[in-house]
């Protein structure tokens, strides 16, 4: 995770010692988001396909804040529980 206050890059790997993205988990996470009414923002750029942007707006609630990582915890629950590669 690199970023500075609420703006935020997060990267998805294959696994922590070899630190491969994994760009398949990322995008079924992001569309289980979106599914569940979390709109997420994943790079598409190659070589940039595990990672998220997370940048709320500066009016954000907690609520909303709360709400929002319940649903992206949910969705890598879900997703990570399936075989993606």
């Amino acid at each position: 995770m690199r970023g500075k206050g609420l703006l935020l890059g997060v990267e998805l790997v294959k696994d922590r010692d070899s630190r491969l993205p994994h760009p398949e988990l990322g995008a079924a996470v992001t569309r289980r988001c979106m599914e569940l009414g979390l709109s997420m923002n994943i790079a598409t750029l190659p070589g940039m396909g595990s990672v998220w942007r997370i940048a709320p707006p500066l009016t954000v609630t907690k609520e909303e804040l709360d709400k929002g990582l319940m649903i992206l915890d949910q969705a890598l629950a879900e997703c990570t529980d399936r075989s993606y590669g």
